[in-house]
């Protein structure tokens, strides 16, 4: 009799508990009107791609090819999110979240790569190649001003063709990705639109005050103006604002470097100290601090 009691007893635990266990795939009532749940890993398997695909093009020195497999990416983390609703607010969709982080944070990397890479760059005139060419043509012994006309009617007439080619036809009808905030403030330094880039700053910091992107990119438009000193005292501010964000410590290297004569010590314990938080490497800033 106590061995029947006891068995009885373990069967009730037994059913219990798988009652509570979670079967993704529905139960035997509804077997063949719901479709199998995959696992994660395989959902993410496009996003892992892209990720290693702009991980590539960012080492090969191809920034804005890696920024928009970037965004391919932060496009299918959207599209997974959409298609699983139930599934996004689980421990399981943690990989997700990371992911979109992770993405984000090399974007936003390369970005300011970018911005400070243009900031030292001299203008030049579109029409430099033409001037060039024709200097070179002068020299080997002058051409004529008809056989100068007739190229430009050649290109001219090459241009007309290419428009009306169907490629670029489709590429001109696509429609153009509107830029976030971020995107314009940088584009506006990079253009010397200061003012622009000074109100949609002070915009951002009145939504956040002592926020880490407003507090870095009003150091970089700083730094675009030859303002050194202000800009030391914004990256300051930013990194007291979020001590493990890397990019402060490294546009805070990168005004060090500026100086006259560049500060490469200090320069270099601020890149080490952003390296240290899990900065990505900045093979421009490793360069200059040989």
């Amino acid at each position: 009799m106590r061995i029947l009691l006891t068995f009885l007893v373990f069967l009730a635990v037994a059913v219990a508990s798988q009652a509570s266990w979670y079967w993704p795939f529905g139960s035997d009532s509804d077997e063949g009107n719901t479709k199998p749940v995959l696992r994660l890993s395989e959902i993410m398997e496009p996003v892992s791609l892209l990720i290693d695909e702009a991980s590539d093009l960012a080492a090969d020195g191809k920034a804005q090819e890696a920024v928009e497999k970037y965004r391919e990416a932060l496009k299918r983390l959207d599209e997974i999110e959409a298609e699983n609703p139930e599934r996004v607010a689980t421990p399981e969709f943690a990989t997700v979240r990371n992911k979109r982080a992770y993405v984000n944070a090399a974007i936003d990397s390369l970005l300011l790569v970018q911005v400070r890479s243009n900031s030292k760059s001299v203008a030049v005139s579109d029409t430099t190649d033409l001037e060039n060419r024709l200097a070179r043509e002068k020299e080997e012994g002058g051409k004529k001003k008809e056989e100068v006309k007739s190229k430009k009617e050649a290109a001219g007439r090459e241009k007309i063709e290419l428009q009306g080619n169907e490629k670029a036809k489709e590429k001109r009808d696509k429609p153009k990705r509107t830029l976030t905030r971020r995107e314009r403030i940088m584009e506006d330094i990079d253009t010397g639109r200061f003012d622009s880039a000074a109100a949609r700053i002070e915009e951002m910091l009145a939504e956040k005050p002592n926020g880490v992107v407003a507090l870095n990119l009003k150091a970089m438009m700083e730094m675009a103006q030859g303002k050194a000193k202000d800009a030391e005292k914004t990256l300051d501010q930013a990194i007291m604002s979020n001590p493990r964000s890397h990019f402060a410590y490294y546009n805070m290297a990168e005004l060090m470097l500026q100086a006259s004569p560049p500060k490469k010590d200090e320069a270099r314990r601020y890149y080490e100290t952003g390296r240290a938080i899990g900065g990505p490497k900045d093979e421009q800033l490793e360069e200059a601090l040989k």
